[in-house]
């Protein structure tokens, strides 16, 4: 047993200790801070751009991106949105949007209970609990079957 921890250390000092010659290991040895401040050379806003989109944070709008946008009070028309509308705005949108359902979810949810107590209230003062209602379906039942029971006397 002992035998087995002694490898197990050595090979797990090896892991730990041993010089590190992939790349993965000159990635950790890298200096990153040699060059603090390198000479930039000047260049224009396309030249910075060239080989990216020029709206590399912005996307296109879908139609219900569109909905939405409107919806929040973002714009007043979908005409008036531009053709590429930031992430953040339309990501806000969303939100807004989400807000506004939860909070009419909730709202909706308070009103019929308040409507659910209010016709149980109604009901209790009518006498059409569901053991009143109970106790005169069985005996509307008892006396079907005593009028079955009878009619199946007489035939025999």
């Amino acid at each position: 047993m002992s035998r087995l921890i002694s490898v197990s250390l050595r090979s797990l000092v090896r892991g730990v200790c041993a010089p590190r010659t992939n790349a993965r290991g000159n990635l950790y040895t890298r200096s990153y801070c040699q060059n603090a401040n390198p000479a930039k050379p000047s260049l224009t806003k396309n030249q910075d751009y060239a080989g990216h989109h020029l709206y590399r944070n912005e996307r296109r709008p879908t139609d219900f991106d569109k909905k939405v946008l409107v919806w929040s009070g973002r714009f007043k028309k979908q005409e008036e949105i531009p053709e590429f509308v930031s992430w953040e705005v339309i990501s806000a949108a969303r939100s807004n949007i989400r807000i506004k359902i939860c909070t009419g979810m909730i709202i909706f949810t308070i009103v019929g209970c308040i409507l659910m107590v209010r016709s149980g209230k109604k009901a209790l003062k009518e006498d059409q609990t569901l053991l009143h209602m109970n106790i005169e379906k069985k005996a509307k039942w008892r006396e079907e079957a005593a009028q079955d029971q009878s009619s199946s006397l007489k035939s025999h």
